[in-house]
């Protein structure tokens, strides 16, 4: 008897391997759009990433430890991007 093979529920067009040049990513969180994502490192840092193309059109700092926690907030035509580090 052969075993079935899963199929993915979400399709893919791309495969990314999201690689913080300054730091391990541990955090992240979709856009509604499925268009970007954000990631939060080690490295006290945020990044907007492209999922279409793999680009990191924005890097963003401010963080005084490892950002542990990312979320996206949209509201019409505005988004926000809530983060936490290891400090609260």
């Amino acid at each position: 008897m052969m075993a079935e093979v899963a199929q993915s529920i979400i399709p893919t067009k791309h495969h990314w391997e999201f690689n913080a040049a300054d730091g391990l990513i541990a955090a992240f969180a979709m856009f509604p759009n499925g268009r970007q994502m954000v990631t939060g490192s080690s490295h006290k840092t945020l990044r907007l990433w492209d999922l279409q193309t793999g680009a990191v059109p924005k890097k963003m700092k401010g963080h005084h430890s490892a950002v542990k926690a990312v979320a996206v907030l949209v509201s019409g035509d505005s988004r926000l991007i809530a983060s936490g580090d290891e400090n609260g």
